[in-house]
């Protein structure tokens, strides 16, 4: 698993830099339960990202049995 796919991927690079405008959010919220789902919100977009990134190659292969069937 090599680190470089991820870091330089638009989608990852997205969500990673999404951070800054929801810790802005967040900043000028109240403290109560709607600042942890502005997170979880972020959270769940960055695994995305991470995760259509991993499963790429799994993809490409796929598509290459297809193919070749």
């Amino acid at each position: 698993m090599a680190i470089g796919k991820y870091i330089t991927n638009p989608g990852v690079l997205g969500a990673a830099v999404g951070a800054v405008g929801t810790a802005r959010r967040a900043g000028s919220m109240r403290r109560d339960w709607r600042r942890y789902i502005v997170w979880g919100v972020w959270l769940a977009g960055l695994a995305l990202a991470i995760a259509s990134v991993a499963m790429q190659d799994e993809d490409r292969d796929a598509d290459a049995r297809q193919k070749s069937a």
